[in-house]
């Protein structure tokens, strides 16, 4: 279980993406290749842990990081295959949970 609170001390980012019902398996299945080829080996990860709703058309992925800056470093260091990835599957969802 995951507890989301202000002063727990860590930067906590939760992403949503929606799929078709098909491709929600490779989706997951796409995140948990990212945390355990990239995201864990990563400065300052805590954890990682997607989601799949039960109509099958999103996945919610809670993951954090020691810091802001631990998640922004992610980005210097280069992580876009795995992005590109989960782009074959789903896209972002921008809207307000």
């Amino acid at each position: 279980m995951i507890t989301i609170t202000q002063d727990d001390g860590v930067a906590t980012l939760i992403s949503v993406f929606d799929c078709e019902p098909k491709n929600q398996q490779h989706l997951i299945a796409a995140w948990i290749r990212a945390t355990e080829e990239t995201l864990r080996q990563a400065s300052g990860h805590h954890l990682s842990h997607p989601t799949s709703s039960k109509d099958g058309t999103r996945v919610v992925n809670c993951a954090q990081w020691k810091s802001s800056e631990n998640w922004e470093n992610l980005f210097r260091i280069g992580s876009k295959s795995w992005f590109n990835e989960m782009a074959k599957y789903a896209k972002p969802d921008p809207s307000p949970l």
